[in-house]
């Protein structure tokens, strides 16, 4: 995987902090986990249950995203997981990307419908 130089650790830690900020401006008690003091769950909380892994980068590897959301989505024991990715240039978190697998979009899907029913 390889060591993050400090910018790279710099920017990522903005954009978690830029996702607690929005999520707490939308009544959502969300917060950083800190890394490196237990196995991988994420970056940020949110919700029990579900994941939530932040990237800022300028060329996305969604195939790596998705192996590591799934990694830490068995180490929090979660239901579900979502990559949150930071659009360039945009600073508005509402307007940034929530990316999870089809499937899993599907039963949140389902869910909702249920709950309408």
């Amino acid at each position: 995987m390889g060591t993050m130089t400090s910018p790279q650790k710099r920017k990522g830690h903005a954009a978690e902090l830029a996702v607690v900020k929005w999520l707490r401006a939308h009544g959502i008690m969300a917060d950083r986990i800190q890394a490196g003091t237990h196995a991988d769950k994420g970056d940020v909380t949110g919700w029990p249950g579900v994941v939530i892994e932040v990237k800022d980068r300028k060329a996305h590897s969604w195939h790596g995203y998705f192996e590591q959301l799934r990694t830490q989505v068995v180490n929090a024991n979660a239901y579900t997981g979502v990559i949150i990715a930071k659009r360039p240039g945009l600073t508005d978190v509402g307007e940034w990307m929530a990316v999870m697998p089809v499937k899993e979009w599907f039963e949140l899907m389902q869910l909702l419908e249920d709950t309408n029913k």
